[in-house]
């Protein structure tokens, strides 16, 4: 913790020294060319629709039904356990329910699994789980249903680019197919200047806060992309060095190498979890008139534009 602050105070002292030699070193400090020769990555395309009908359950009975029913032509091929209103089931069951041929290895405390491309790792007490080499955030982390760690069925059908329908109404997920289109790798999909912006802007902000603090940072940034009020600033990098938008850039921190929470924060939040929840400016403290609090993480602020 010491030798932490001991770094962010000399940081902030050599500033205009450390942001002279980093943009003179990294290939990617002040330059955004990177942007304009990378294609847009094609996702695989999976689908989780929800149907709900006038009659549909309210989230209170969705919360008391303890099952959902899992359908294949028909056929009543798994069972889904309801957390928080959401299905969740084991990895190694959803695989086996599905004859999907998949290597799994689990226990009470990890599961792993490889097949056709596709690579999943989740471990009990971690807020998120990787697919090949992806980073993805569960709001009710992974779960532990007969023994076995379990996930969203949703994020199931995400990672293996299949299609199904959750009922509201008539109370059953159906699978529509078993055909696995593994999702894009995270060595296509994360744009490095990206992440390596994106992680510095969250360190320089919130090195001392959660994993969740963290993201909502991350979160602030991304929601800013493309948006009309933030005119020219269409990436990361534009985002970040928008004239005084982060004070962290003019006093040098922007330019500190962050830790790997950091890093992983980053990813999430290019995923599109949104813990700012819609915000787009962050402090430490009340930002007065115009402005409307969103949400509060650790010791963090999040706003938008009343």
């Amino acid at each position: 913790m010491k030798g932490r602050w001991l770094t962010k105070i000399l940081a902030v002292v050599c500033a205009s020294c450390l942001a002279v030699g980093v943009m003179c070193q990294s290939v990617f400090a002040r330059d955004d060319s990177q942007y304009e020769s990378e294609a847009a990555v094609e996702q695989p395309e999976a689908t989780f629709v929800v149907l709900n009908g006038e009659t549909s359950p309210t989230p209170e009975a969705t919360d008391n039904r303890m099952t959902l029913p899992m359908l294949w032509h028909g056929e009543q091929v798994g069972q889904c356990a309801m957390v928080n209103g959401e299905p969740y089931m084991g990895v190694k069951a959803f695989c086996q329910a599905l004859g999907l041929d998949a290597q799994i290895i689990d226990n009470a405390s990890a599961v792993s699994m490889a097949m056709d491309g596709v690579v999943l790792l989740a471990q009990m007490g971690q807020a998120y789980y990787t697919c090949n080499d992806r980073y993805m955030y569960l709001e009710n982390g992974p779960q532990i249903i007969d023994g076995a760690v379990a996930l969203p069925v949703e994020e199931l059908v995400k990672c293996m680019g299949l299609t199904a329908c959750w009922d509201r109404v008539q109370w059953t997920l159906t699978m529509q197919d078993t055909k696995v289109r593994p999702l894009v790798s995270g060595g296509e999909y994360y744009n490095e200047a990206d992440v390596y912006w994106l992680s510095r802007l969250i360190f320089a902000m919130a090195a001392e806060e959660s994993l969740e603090a963290k993201v909502a940072v991350g979160s602030v940034c991304v929601n800013r992309i493309g948006e009309e009020r933030f005119s020219g600033q269409n990436n990361i990098y534009e985002v970040v060095f928008a004239k005084n938008q982060f004070s962290v850039v003019s006093n040098g921190m922007i330019y500190v190498e962050p830790d790997e929470s950091c890093v992983l924060a980053a990813k999430l939040a290019l995923e599109g979890c949104d813990l700012a929840k819609g915000a787009d400016y962050v402090a430490r403290n009340d930002l007065g008139a115009g402005f409307e609090q969103v949400t509060t993480v650790d010791d963090l602020q999040f706003f938008t534009v009343a």
